[in-house]
């Protein structure tokens, strides 16, 4: 370990394999005064610097060390012994980037370009609490808890996933938020109006603090509207009869009205992206079909179209459309919305932020915008959001965000979303189903 200081001493912690069983405990466990032979009270006492766990391996599995124990080097020479002093420097520069800052090196130009990164800065800097955690992310936090400042303490079991980067501290991909900006943050996480955990599901991407779990939650149950337009009715046991392979190869759509004013929702059925788009007092099937055209004109079309049996979409016209642009047409019964659970579900969602953003149902407004962008990037239950599904990444909305959660290095932990999602498409409908009971026929 002498020999491997500059790789070892920048550490946190590493871990140390020894075929030597009664080693362990005494290097993990044992204080110098409990130690009673000196030869370990000596070796004990020249590793303390080093902050790591002994484990045991058989000697047949230590591969590398057994084969240099038992055919070592005769004659070493001065270069076998020692470093020579510019690696050793080039080692250590390395060592202290990496110590320092376990992030990904991005441009900084980049970084400053970010507006709300910028105001993130700005107030970690001037924050004490935030320069203590980010004097522990850099140099490291004390071997003992109680050495560290009471407003820090909460970050103890958190320190090994802990980094810097300049002004910033990182937990993971996500940046930690000062106290100060907490409120702020939360305001723009609830921009979408939607659930308790659709908003926990979309903060693990970008920001953390201690307790953001609770205070998400206080903070949706403190919204009025989200409050008043709670679910009044039990939900019914889930049913799914479509499992498309690609981005708007199936979609559903659905007319509702708020303040008089109707729109016409469209919802893929793989990524869930919702497109919003108000028809005004004219819901006929020539204006429904032009609106279909300019969808299809942005997206694509799709092969198969779920809707209910509304007037508009069971007109001779409508099915002519259908038959021109190729699309199958699988049809719902209007008094049976269940049927059409998916198309209804995005409804309930887009109709809830309108009712919250623009009670007067005038979508063209700031606040239904940032709603509709938060609620296309907030992941669902296999952790990608539909701009994740839709575009292959996330989208840069107010919220802050570091550029490394938008790298190759966190997307790739994205990859196994699908199979993850296959796998549990059996778990999510009997835990949907344990809390669900069919309506009465």
């Amino acid at each position: 370990m002498s020999k491997c200081q500059p790789y070892l001493i920048g550490l946190q912690h590493f871990t140390l394999m020894t075929d030597h069983r009664p080693l362990v405990p005494i290097l993990n466990h044992y204080t110098l005064d409990a130690i009673e032979k000196p030869c370990l009270q000596h070796l004990k006492e020249k590793l303390s610097p080093y902050m790591f766990t002994a484990v045991w391996r058989a000697g047949k599995h230590l591969c590398i060390p057994d084969a240099l124990s038992r055919a070592p080097v005769d004659h070493p020479t001065p270069e076998d012994e020692n470093i020579c002093a510019d690696a050793l420097a080039h080692l250590r520069a390395l060592i202290s980037i990496n110590t320092v800052s376990a992030v990904t090196a991005v441009d900084p130009s980049r970084q400053d370009a970010d507006r709300t990164l910028q105001e993130l800065r700005s107030a970690a800097s001037e924050n004490s609490t935030y320069s203590q955690l980010l004097q522990c992310a850099t140099s490291g936090f004390p071997s003992n808890r109680y050495d560290l400042p009471n407003s820090v303490l909460p970050y103890w079991k958190l320190w090994d996933s802990l980094s810097a980067d300049r002004e910033l501290v990182l937990y993971g991909q996500r940046v930690v938020v000062p106290a100060v900006l907490s409120r702020h943050t939360l305001a723009s996480l609830h921009d979408s109006h939607r659930g308790v955990k659709s908003t926990k599901r979309r903060a693990r991407h970008t920001v953390f603090w201690p307790g953001i779990d609770s205070d998400i939650r206080n903070t949706v149950q403190a919204c009025e509207s989200c409050q008043i337009l709670l679910p009044s009715q039990q939900q019914e046991p889930l049913m799914s009869d479509d499992h498309p392979n690609r981005p708007f190869e199936s979609v559903s759509a659905d007319f509702f009205s708020v303040a008089g004013k109707s729109f016409l929702v469209i919802v893929d059925r793989l990524s869930g992206w919702p497109v919003v788009i108000p028809c005004g007092h004219d819901i006929t099937t020539p204006h429904t079909i032009r609106m279909f055209c300019r969808f299809f004109r942005e997206v694509g079309v799709p092969l198969r179209l779920h809707i209910d049996g509304g007037h508009q979409f069971t007109s001779l016209d409508f099915q002519k459309f259908m038959e021109r642009w190729g699309m199958y047409h699988i049809m719902s019964s209007p008094h049976h919305p269940q049927s059409n659970g998916h198309a209804e579900a995005a409804v309930k969602s887009v109709k809830h932020l309108i009712q919250k953003t623009a009670p007067s149902g005038d979508i063209d407004c700031e606040a239904f915008d940032r709603g509709l962008l938060e609620l296309r990037n907030t992941p669902n239950f296999t952790g990608r959001s539909p701009a994740q599904v839709f575009y292959g990444r996330p989208l840069c909305l107010c919220l802050p965000a570091h550029p490394d959660s938008f790298s190759q290095e966190w997307q790739a932990q994205q990859e196994d979303c699908d199979r993850r999602a296959a796998a549990r498409v059996g778990q999510v409908t009997a835990l949907y189903n344990s809390h669900a009971r069919p309506f009465p026929g």
